[in-house]
């Protein structure tokens, strides 16, 4: 079966892994009459002939637009510039479904339910400890509504608009909050997909991706609702003024100047704070919100929660850096 859908895929990957997804939607109960792959890879993909021999087979339109240095906002624009057909579908070169009915499934549910679209719902895959401890210490494993796995109409573009062209990462969160804010009616897919982006990943990798991450998505409006910075500043101001709390007041205080000697003196004050500092955030970042985020509470204790609350910070930190060198480079050209 095939419904007058172009699905796009953007992609910066090798011949393999394009070839595999293709051969995925092969074996789709229901297929979308055109393919739009745009391909941002230096390399130009070059299909087996027999696999296109079977996508011309059934009747399905494959089309492979090379285009070097995309980022992945502008890919899909392209796409969309080049599509035929009355409905989109996005899918990710590293996000596949594993039903093959998920297409018709959603497809059918955005019918039925009269809706503008669905979007995807996403579950990020691992198979190694490594692997288990960076999903638990950001998406864990719950079903993330996403861009890849979405199915909407095509005539609505015009009002949310199409994907942020400048940004390296940040562009589907940007643009899945103009679809919640609009006046279009969408839902979850039923039928979810699954990411294998996290096999082999290494932690420094995560840690790359974080800050260029954070980095490239500075100008995007949904940054601001963000909350994590003003937390982290709000505990650095709470710091500095907790460590000083018995000199900087009481000197006012006294003339001598003798700490000890005041009331208002509390002993051991920054250690109780730092103390305390800490088993809230182990609390919080290595058990709370991975128990919220789906993570199995038999994999979190009775020790993995330490490996998952270290890096956890490291990722905090990363944000903290990159927010200050936002600043501060805005503030430098500022100046200049």
């Amino acid at each position: 079966m095939k419904k007058k859908i172009s699905l796009i895929i953007p992609a910066y990957s090798s011949d393999s892994i394009i070839e595999d997804l293709l051969i995925n939607i092969l074996n789709w109960s229901m297929k979308p009459l055109e393919i739009i792959i745009v391909n941002s890879s230096k390399n130009n993909y070059s299909i087996k002939l027999d696999l296109i021999k079977k996508f011309k087979k059934n009747k399905i339109k494959l089309l492979i637009i090379n285009n070097k240095n995309l980022f992945p906002g502008a890919a899909r624009n392209i796409g969309i510039l080049k599509s035929s057909y009355e409905y989109i579908a996005f899918l990710d070169i590293n996000t596949l479904p594993y039903d093959p009915k998920w297409f018709e499934i959603n497809f059918k549910y955005l019918l039925e339910k009269n809706l503008d679209g669905v979007l995807g719902k996403t579950f990020y895959l691992t198979n190694k400890y490594k692997e288990n401890i960076i999903v638990s210490s950001t998406y864990g494993k719950q079903y993330l509504k996403t861009v890849p796995g979405s199915i909407f109409k095509k005539k609505i573009l015009k009002s949310i608009g199409n994907f942020n062209t400048d940004a390296r990462a940040g562009e589907d969160t940007d643009w899945l909050e103009r679809v919640k804010k609009s006046k279009y009616r969408f839902m979850i897919s039923k039928a979810p997909i699954y990411y294998k982006g996290l096999y082999n990943s290494s932690y420094f990798s995560i840690v790359q991706k974080w800050f260029r991450n954070y980095y490239a998505s500075k100008n995007l409006p949904h940054l601001t609702n963000q909350k994590n910075f003003y937390l982290i500043f709000l505990f650095i101001i709470c710091f500095f003024v907790v460590f000083n709390w018995n000199y900087s007041f009481l000197c006012i205080a006294s003339p001598y100047c003798f700490p000890e000697s005041s009331s208002f003196f509390i002993p051991h004050i920054t250690k109780m704070f730092l103390l305390v500092s800490l088993i809230l955030y182990i609390s919080v970042r290595g058990i709370y919100l991975p128990l919220k985020k789906k993570i199995p509470f038999n994999f979190i204790f009775p020790f993995n929660f330490i490996p998952i609350t270290i890096f956890s910070f490291v990722l905090d930190l990363v944000k903290l850096t990159t927010f200050v060198s936002i600043f501060f480079g805005r503030l430098l050209r500022i100046i200049r």
